[in-house]
């Protein structure tokens, strides 16, 4: 008696290719969250130091 082994094959390819796609978007959503923050922090400091020299002149 033979067994058929493709659509075992094709599983675990679709499951590896899904598992990466999801790590993927975790990464990405992480790498967006960091640079939100970083932005909104520079944002922050340029402010502060321009009223600073503004109220300097």
């Amino acid at each position: 008696m033979k067994t058929d082994n493709k659509g075992q094959s094709s599983a675990e390819l679709i499951l590896i290719v899904g598992g990466l796609i999801i790590i993927i978007l975790f990464i990405g959503t992480y790498i967006s969250n960091i640079t939100g923050t970083t932005q909104n922090k520079l944002k922050t400091v340029i402010t502060k130091e321009r009223n600073f020299l503004i109220n300097k002149i």
